[in-house]
């Protein structure tokens, strides 16, 4: 969930489908965030989102670090002649 905050702290009514009170509306859409911020409204996303966030790259991270470790090469087996 993220918190949009309109450059006029005074605003209410509705912007691109969010219902503002006292210059503040709640939305968890990614689109409309991005675009909130396009237009220069603050946005603020509350520590469930960024602990997602986190979580997320944290995987990505640990997919990168395990797909970039050496594969073990196999031992070929010599016999003595």
């Amino acid at each position: 969930m993220a918190k949009i905050k309109s450059p006029n702290p005074n605003y209410n009514g509705d912007s691109a489908s969010l219902h503002f009170v006292n210059g503040e509306a709640d939305t968890d859409d990614k689109w409309l965030i991005e675009w909130f911020k396009n237009k220069g409204y603050m946005v603020e996303e509350t520590a469930e989102k960024k602990k997602e966030k986190v979580q997320s790259e944290e995987k990505g991270n640990e997919a990168k670090k395990n797909s970039e470790q050496p594969k073990a090469k196999k031992s070929k087996d010599k016999k003595d002649e």
